[in-house]
This record gives structure tokens, sequence and C-alpha cells, in this order.
């Protein structure tokens, strides 16, 4: 047992490398039992499908022949909390157990054993920054590739789509050819002789988009998304929009005035309401943001990733936003 007492004789017996598959999906987990400092057991998991090492699992308890552990293990989208529990079989040199989520058991068994690191390239790793094109619009794409002992792996970022960390399950290198495989999609292309981009195409079925992957410098923050040219409102309309604004379900104000001929826009302190009545925490007051129009209802901030698009009445008075920020959305609506 983690911190616990001395290890016995068969707690050692299981101290070493296991590895099973998951029946639902195929994904691949390593267990790490080892003994602790303070004389017990501790165990740690690795989920090389996505991209994990030692991941610490928690509770970790060998009583006789029984072992049991929590983990919080990360998936395609997020994380779970899980719960392990198995019997040794000494016969075949195995735990025979169930893993337990979101209230589902599930047969998971571990044999002695590893799994082989995935291959490692050189040259790849840092961030890489895309744009693609599609009907819908540019949607930034961020790879993060990462080499180590274990390989090398690939994460994706889509700020527009709201997805951050989804795992790659492959990635390969050949000469300057460059695939990069998720789970639904691929990007494949031909890295350039100094190494700072790659000339590709992005794969979803039987579509292909072009996509160029630029490697980002070491420390540098990332691109801010691209921008239509700001446009010349006249001051009454601008103050169309002015005035107080709340987000939906009780969430914070915010005013919109007009000055020096530009719209500004600032977050008041306070301590919201949610929709259930019940104050939520404290809101501090927020600087007073300029905001550049792009169209007649559109804006943006010239220096942070938000835009700011307005619902206009008959009249054409703004009633409303959608505030977009980082793959996030809040609506708010005019309270004045």
């Amino acid at each position: 047992r983690r911190g616990g007492g001395p290890v016995s004789a068969a707690a050692r017996a299981v101290i070493g490398d296991w590895i099973a598959t998951f029946p639902t999906g195929g994904s691949r987990f390593a267990l790490h039992i080892r003994a602790d400092e303070h004389g017990g057991l501790a165990a740690s998991m690795d989920t090389p499908d996505y991209g994990f090492f030692g991941l610490a699992a928690d509770d970790v308890t060998v009583e006789g022949e029984r072992l049991s552990f929590t983990l919080l293990a990360p998936m395609v989208i997020g994380y779970t909390q899980g719960f392990y529990e198995a019997r040794y079989d000494a016969e075949r040199d195995s735990w025979i157990g169930e893993w337990l989520a979101h209230g589902m058991t599930t047969a998971l068994n571990f044999v002695r054993g590893a799994f082989p690191p995935a291959p490692r390239f050189e040259g790849l790793d840092g961030f890489w920054d895309g744009r693609l094109e599609t009907k819908e619009g540019l949607i930034r794409l961020i790879f993060r590739l990462k080499s180590s002992v274990h390989g090398t792996y690939a994460w994706l970022d889509s700020p527009d789509r709201n997805q951050l960390g989804r795992p790659a399950t492959s990635v390969n290198r050949e000469g300057r050819q460059v695939t990069i495989t998720m789970h639904t999609v691929s990007v494949t292309g031909e890295l350039s002789d100094d190494g700072r981009w790659i000339e590709g195409r992005f794969i979803k079925g039987d579509s292909s988009l072009p996509l160029t992957l630029i490697h980002r410098p070491p420390g540098a923050a990332a691109p801010l998304p691209l921008r239509a040219p700001a446009i010349d409102l006249p001051p009454e309309a601008l103050a169309a929009f002015a005035g107080r604004y709340q987000g939906d379900g009780g969430g914070p104000v915010m005013t919109i005035s007009v000055g020096d001929g530009r719209l500004k826009a600032r977050f008041l302190g306070g301590i919201p309401r949610g929709a259930d009545g019940v104050p939520r925490a404290q809101i501090p007051s927020g600087p007073e943001l300029d905001l550049l129009p792009a169209s007649p209802t559109k804006f943006f901030h010239r220096d942070l990733d938000a835009s700011m698009e307005f619902d206009l009445d008959g009249q054409g008075r703004g009633t409303g936003f959608v505030l977009r920020q980082v793959g996030s959305e809040v609506r708010a609506k005019r309270v004045d």
C-alpha cells in the first residue's frame, strides 16, 4: 500500500511492468508497480495511444492477491476518473480485474510486459501553426509535437472549435515526408529544407484540403487569427450599440460605450448570480478595450483573440451580442 508498512513477499512478486488492451476501442495501458521510498507500493500508468506517461495512481492497495487503485486518466476528450480492482493469478502471472468509470464496469486484465516505444523523429518537436480554409471560414490548427524516450507524439489544438489536446495516433517521417494521423483525420506533407514549414494536405474521409504548417520559433506566442481590415462607422451607428449587457444565466455585466470615435467595452466587477439565483465567484473589473468594426455588426480587438457580433432590433439598436474568444462563446443581452 502506498505509504504503508513493509511490502510483503507476495506483494513484491507483483512489482514490475504490466500491459493491457482496453476491450472497447483497443487503447493500450501500461501499469508500473514499484516499491516506494516508504517501503510500500506505488503505481503509475501510461496511455501510449494518447501520449501520456507516468500518470500517478492514488490509493494503491495490495492485500493478499488483491490490487486496487484510483486513476485520473486522459481520454480523446477530457479526462475520466477510474477505479481498478483485480486479483493476481499466479498460474498465468497476470492481474484479472475490472475497470470502473462513469458507472460502467469493463473487464481489464494485465499481463507482464512492456510496449515498445513509438518511433522517434528529429526536427519535428515544437508548435506547428496552420490555417485551414473551409466553407465555414478559416480554422486555426496547432499541432504540438514532442519527443522523449517514449518516441515522438503529437496533439492537435483548434481554438476556433474549442478543441484542445486531441492526441494523434501516430507520427511518421520518411525523409522529408511527414504524416500525422489522428483518429478521424490526417495531415501529410513535405518538410521544407530548412525545417520551417510543412506543405501538405488535411485529409478527412474523401475530402482533402491544402494546409501549410509553420514551425513556430521557440518562445514565440501563437499567431492571432486573421482579421478583416477595420472599416469606418459613423458615430450614430456606434451609438446604437452603447449600453449595458449581461451574460446569459446571470453572467457578468459589460458596458459598451463610444469614445474617440471607437466602440469601447469593459467588464464590470461584482458577484453575478446564476440562473438558479445562487451567487457566483467575485469578478474584478476589467480594463477598457477598444473594439474595431469589421462590418456594421461585427467587431474585433486588435491584440486579443476575441470578436463580438451584435444583434439589432428593427430600429437598428443593439439588443445583444455574442463574444467569441479562443473557441468559446458568451452570449449577452441588453439590460439597460
